[in-house]
């Protein structure tokens, strides 16, 4: 019954988390198997994907019975999480606040960012912010596994590298190489590149599992992918993506065709009123031609003998 219902709270939970995008969740619980299969439904169901979806853990488990529980440690560090541990036994109230940093040991201890007593109320031990930003800057330099593949403006390259296995290493160049070697600097982390076996973007297959590099980073064989990666309503439900670095336009191209001439296409552009139009124009030009003679000296006779059908031609435009 506990499996299920949590099954059902998890799957309400992500789809509060996807509509309002920004949500704070708390769990209570002071039982080790519960908060385990919290843990593991949470990461299996994606509940906590987004990083502006905050957790706070309040329990009475001691830490060090904590950081053995199954998953959780995975959990508490790849997210924006605190867990609150609750020590009633003594005559004061005391709670300590922790926060799990990325990339550790789960044996190692957390970083204790505030403590809560009777008297002293709420005191920080890190600098004034209950979540702190653990993943603007790693502490220590962790070595993390990246994804990438080809692209137009993205070419694989083998640079050679005495540090790396074989003499070589993989790299891309283009906007994803130039972002990795910032992020790596700013954030204080050393990365290897490892390709999908099928060397394809992703795709959602009809058992639920992704293909290419989405595959590689839903089972979590990397840590995330510098891109280009189109963004989508399904890509979307199981990763986070970062906020724009490029837009990119494309065009649908197709073929023309060969041009065809018809004879008869000056006719196509005229509507109705403006064959009225060239008509009436047409039989003003002939009643001017046949009265233009009338009004001319006698010694002209050529122009008396102009053919009115000669307007007709000039329209068509005919040679003699």
């Amino acid at each position: 019954m506990t499996y299920e219902h949590l099954s059902q709270t998890t799957a309400t939970g992500r789809q509060l988390c996807d509509e309002l995008w920004c949500v704070t969740m708390v769990v209570v619980s002071d039982d080790p198997a519960f908060l385990a299969a919290f843990a593991e439904s949470s990461f299996k169901s994606h509940l906590l994907l987004v990083q502006k979806t905050k957790l706070l853990v309040f329990t009475r488990i001691p830490l060090l019975q904590l950081q053995t529980l199954p998953n959780l440690h995975r959990t508490l560090s790849r997210t924006t999480s605190l867990v609150a541990v609750v020590d009633d036994t003594l005559p004061v109230f005391r709670t300590k606040v922790f926060s799990w940093l990325p990339f550790t040991d789960p044996e190692s201890r957390p970083l204790q960012v505030a403590s809560w007593t009777n008297d002293q109320r709420l005191t920080f031990t890190h600098p004034p912010d209950l979540f702190p930003q653990k993943f603007l800057r790693f502490p220590h330099q962790p070595h993390v596994l990246v994804t990438a593949e080809e692209f137009v403006s993205q070419p694989a390259i083998i640079v050679v590298d005495p540090m790396a296995p074989g003499g070589k290493r993989l790299a891309f160049g283009g906007a994803a190489g130039n972002i990795m070697e910032m992020l790596s600097t700013i954030m204080n982390f050393t990365y290897t590149y490892v390709r999908s076996p099928d060397r394809t973007w992703g795709l959602l297959q009809s058992d639920g599992t992704w293909t290419g590099m989405m595959g590689l980073i839903t089972r979590e064989e990397v840590e995330f992918t510098p891109g280009p990666v189109f963004m989508d309503i399904t890509r979307s439900q199981w990763t986070d993506f970062s906020p724009f670095v490029f837009i990119g336009k494309y065009l649908i191209l197709a073929n023309r065709g060969r041009p065809e001439v018809d004879p008869w296409g000056f006719l196509l552009p005229f509507t109705p009123k403006v064959w009225v139009a060239v008509m009436t124009a047409l039989l003003a030009v002939c009643i001017v031609m046949l009265l233009l003679p009338f009004c001319l000296p006698i010694h002209i006779p050529s122009m008396k003998d102009t053919n009115t059908f000669n307007c007709v031609r000039v329209l068509f435009q005919e040679g003699n």
